[in-house]
């Protein structure tokens, strides 16, 4: 057989047998490699394009919803301001009486009235001031319900004012209806727990009084007080009833 066919040898067909299951497998290896890489760039086109410099996610995804606006404060409601008192600040000559039960006086008016404020007192932690009421008028009048108080500092505080049955020595003293005579008067007391330091002692205050359902009339503040009431709001005063007391001298 090697003189019919020179280049023919057994050992080397043997040999090319056993190469060929390695040449498939590369041979089928590279295929894949190719589909893959072909699958892999058909999907990047199928992906759509990011615009440049924004993120695929916006940020506003990621985070919660901003909160309400917030509304704006409501105004504060309008109060009375009252008005200034129609009689000059006087003084009485003498003390009122007490009115007989059949006493059919007429009740006094604010207006029938000026009213003064004295004696302030502050040392002692606590703190008390009064005011005193003069008939002005030509014919008399009764006073005897318990007047109505407001204390001004830009605002109306918010206090309470409890009315107490005693005098300014702290005894016991019933409410009276008193009989005020031209040029006569009578006082009452205001009584608290002061707050000193905490108080605004910077803002003026403004003293008012009213009978009822009447006008507010405005009581002047000693000159050299500008903010007597070491108030604050949710502070109490204790009102004392209207007494046939008056200032000597």
């Amino acid at each position: 057989m090697r003189v019919l066919h020179p280049g023919w040898d057994p050992r080397r067909r043997v040999r090319d047998r056993r190469r060929r299951p390695w040449f498939l497998l590369v041979v089928t290896v590279a295929v894949i490699l190719v589909a893959g890489i072909a699958v892999g760039l058909s999907l990047l086109r199928m992906t759509p394009e990011t615009p440049p410099n924004r993120p695929a996610f916006p940020p506003e995804a990621f985070t919660t919803p901003p909160p309400a606006p917030t509304p704006p404060p409501a105004p504060q409601p309008e109060f009375d301001q009252g008005g200034p008192q129609v009689h000059a600040p006087t003084m009485p000559t003498a003390a009122a009486r007490v009115a007989g039960a059949g006493d059919d006086t007429r009740a006094c008016d604010i207006d029938d009235l000026s009213l003064v404020n004295h004696g302030w007192e502050r040392a002692t932690g606590t703190s008390w001031t009064s005011v005193t009421a003069t008939n002005m008028k030509d014919q008399p009048c009764v006073l005897g319900a318990w007047p109505q108080v407001r204390i001004v500092q830009g605002r109306p505080l918010a206090l309470t004012f409890q009315q107490v049955s005693k005098d300014a020595d702290g005894q016991p003293a019933a409410p009276q209806r008193l009989l005020l005579e031209p040029g006569r008067g009578a006082s009452i007391v205001l009584w608290w727990r002061g707050y000193g330091a905490a108080s605004d002692d910077t803002t003026p205050q403004r003293f008012f009084m009213r009978f009822g359902s009447g006008d507010w009339r405005e009581i002047p503040l000693p000159p050299d007080l500008t903010t007597p009431f070491d108030l604050v709001d949710g502070g109490q005063v204790e009102l004392y009833p209207w007494l046939p007391t008056v200032p000597a001298g």
